[in-house]
């Protein structure tokens, strides 16, 4: 029996690690802002900032510095409020905005205003709705001009976030040791049959890193398996490899209105489509290698299974060899994500009957190992 390890965001995550999409937006913020503040303006690819006569100055009687104000800003009334407002108010208190933000890619402007702390901007999933909307009611000319500005954006999005990966450091959490490599149960599996003693011995381990961080490597030198292959995948490329690079945007085939993008003539329609980023290495081809060897069973650990990779996830689960769908979720004081993860993992099964057999139940799952435990 093989382990195939969906390894997403949540991993990194619980090691600490601001990864989200809003970690990232409101980095940026904070870094726009505050060159504003200093030199009286800031102008990249995206926005011209300027500043008002009024100056701030930190530390002050509420915040330390303009990274403690957007902060508090961002919890309380989203990053939209840069936008649109001339006042901020924090109960009592209020604070005049001084910066005038001019946008020069509309898509980066929506992002920042649907960032709040109570809205979690899935990047690649909004640039797929927006994609929609260009087929409506629009001439050709228009949907050229949409597409093309649409794409600048991903492209400019993508370099501004490597980077800030890149930035980013983490600690190990041993227990992560004990799960990579753990022996194959048997009580995870419907099918105890004349194949059992197959199901007891763990072959082959590939690891699908959709991550672009390399977090999971400390893990794999410290496991130091004998008799287990341990292969890595980065599914979606890896920071700063050229040989490996990064692969962003949407992966639903099986969406309804993707025919229509298909069927559109439209230069640059499909690429930020996934399944044409993967052309790019043989990253995919393995995967399928290693899916149709022989039976496997999944380890989701920190993959949200949404449907911006629901072609390659409908591939995985649904083979034949899938024999098992463990999940490793996310455990907190006021509950924790295992049902969450059933039902975006049941998006991806046409066959329901073949979802109910594989996955594990609740009792025989755990949850993911945190940093600050």
């Amino acid at each position: 029996m093989n382990r195939l390890i969906l390894l997403g965001n949540g991993f990194d995550l619980s090691h600490g690690m601001k990864t989200t999409y809003n970690d990232f937006i409101l980095d940026y913020m904070i870094k726009c802002l505050t060159e504003a503040l200093e030199k009286k303006s800031y102008i990249d690819e995206a926005f011209k900032i300027e500043t008002g006569t009024y100056i701030y100055t930190f530390p002050n009687s509420r915040w330390e510095s303009m990274a403690s104000l957007i902060t508090e800003l961002y919890h309380t009334h989203g990053l939209k409020a840069l936008f649109h407002q001339e006042n901020f108010y924090f109960g009592s208190h209020g604070i005049r905005n001084i910066f005038k933000i001019n946008s020069k890619l509309p898509f980066i402007q929506h992002l920042l205003e649907n960032c709040s702390c109570n809205n979690w901007v899935d990047i690649e999933n909004e640039y797929y709705e927006k994609l929609k909307s260009i087929l409506v009611n629009k001439s050709s000319e228009q949907k050229i001009a949409k597409i093309k500005e649409l794409n600048e954006s991903l492209k400019w999005l993508i370099e501004k976030l490597e980077v800030y990966l890149s930035r980013i450091n983490h600690e190990s959490i041993g227990a992560y040791d004990g799960i990579v490599n753990a022996p194959i149960d048997k009580d995870d599996f419907v099918d105890q049959d004349l194949y059992l003693n197959q199901y007891l011995q763990l072959e082959a381990i590939h690891i699908l890193n959709f991550n672009y961080t390399s977090t999971i490597e400390k893990y794999i030198g410290d496991i130091g398996i004998l008799d287990s292959n341990i292969d890595l995948n980065y599914i979606h490329g890896k920071l700063n490899d050229i040989n490996n690079p990064i692969i962003f945007g949407f992966g639903d085939e099986l969406d309804v209105e993707y025919t229509k993008l298909e069927m559109d003539k439209t230069i640059g329609m499909l690429d930020y489509i996934k399944s044409f980023g993967y052309f790019k290495t043989s990253n995919y081809y393995n995967l399928i290698r290693f899916i149709d060897s022989q039976n496997y069973q999944v380890y989701v650990i920190g993959h949200s299974c949404g449907l911006s990779d629901r072609t390659m996830l409908n591939m995985i689960f649904e083979h034949k060899n899938c024999r098992s769908i463990k999940i490793f979720y996310h455990q907190n004081n006021t509950g924790n994500n295992y049902r969450a993860l059933t039902q975006e993992i049941s998006r991806h099964f046409k066959d329901k009957e073949k979802m109910r057999r594989k996955i594990v139940s609740f009792n025989k799952s755990l949850p993911m190992p945190q940093a600050n435990n």
